[in-house]
């Protein structure tokens, strides 16, 4: 009855929530925030927001990593993993901060080159996300 229960199936659970995680947040939650809130309001939301979301979103990149080590053949998987996790605490502490500052001072183009950055980066880590998910399903 409980064959499926192993931890490479609560990893790639695990990978699968992070990406569809990582998806409803950036296509869905964050315009609809800029929808329903006034360009004020929505950039105070997030600023609370995201440095949470950033150190979540890195303990649960940290959880299929951990529930892989066992398997000993997915030594890609597991670093890069690890590397999505650091780049979101890199993120939440650093550019988090500096784009904050920048939008503080009023300095719109530091601003838009640190958030598309951001974007940037988070992309990326969506991207390896899908690419391992994919590899463990296969």
């Amino acid at each position: 009855m409980f064959e499926w229960v192993s931890l490479y199936n609560f990893a790639i659970i695990g990978l699968a929530l992070q990406f569809g995680g990582m998806a409803f947040f950036a296509f869905i939650f964050s315009p609809m925030i800029f929808k329903f809130l006034t360009s004020d309001g929505a950039s105070k939301f997030l600023r609370r927001l995201f440095p949470a979301y950033y150190r979540l979103s890195a303990a649960i990149s940290i959880f299929p990593a951990l529930m892989l080590i066992p398997v000993q053949s997915y030594h890609i998987e597991v670093g890069t993993l690890l590397a999505v996790a650091a780049i979101f605490l890199f993120v939440a502490r650093i550019l988090v901060p500096l784009s904050n500052a920048a939008r503080d001072s009023d300095n719109i183009k530091k601003f838009k080159i640190i958030h598309r950055f951001s974007v940037i980066i988070y992309m990326l880590q969506m991207t390896a996300i899908l690419i391992i998910l994919i590899r463990l399903i296969n």
